[in-house]
This record gives C-alpha cells, structure tokens and sequence, in this order.
C-alpha cells in the first residue's frame, strides 16, 4: 500500500468528516497548512493531523474552535 504525501480538500473532508467551508475557514484563520501545486491545494497528512490535534487540544481546554464565515460583500 502506498502511502499519500499529499492530501487534497476533498481528502482532508473525506477523513475528518469536516464540510469543505470549515476546511477553507480554518487554512484561512492559518490553522490548517497548505500548499498549492498549479491550481490545486493541498496538505501534508502530518499538517492534517496537527490541526485536528488543535481542534482536539482547544476544545478539552474548554475553548472550542468556531471558524467564522466570511462576510458577504453586498454588490
């Protein structure tokens, strides 16, 4: 079995149960550590992890993480 290097969007949803908007939220706040190659974003699976060792350490430490949306801009 080989081992991913690289995770997509999709692939950190798929193995966090996160939706995609929080996934984009927490790369945003600088939470979760991308890169991008060409067009595409992705993370190591150890950034992965960190993160939901973050989330996981947060929240026993009674701060749960809530990611804000990003305002709507009114055209």
């Amino acid at each position: 079995m080989v081992t991913k290097l690289k995770m997509s969007l999709a692939d950190i949803a798929e193995a966090t149960g996160e939706a995609m908007p929080l996934i984009r939220a927490a790369i945003n706040a600088g939470d979760l550590k991308t890169f991008i190659v060409g067009r595409r974003r992705f993370a190591r699976p150890a950034d992965v992890e960190a993160w939901v060792d973050f989330l996981e350490h947060e929240s026993d430490a009674g701060r749960p993480v809530k990611y804000q949306a990003r305002p709507q801009v009114e055209a």
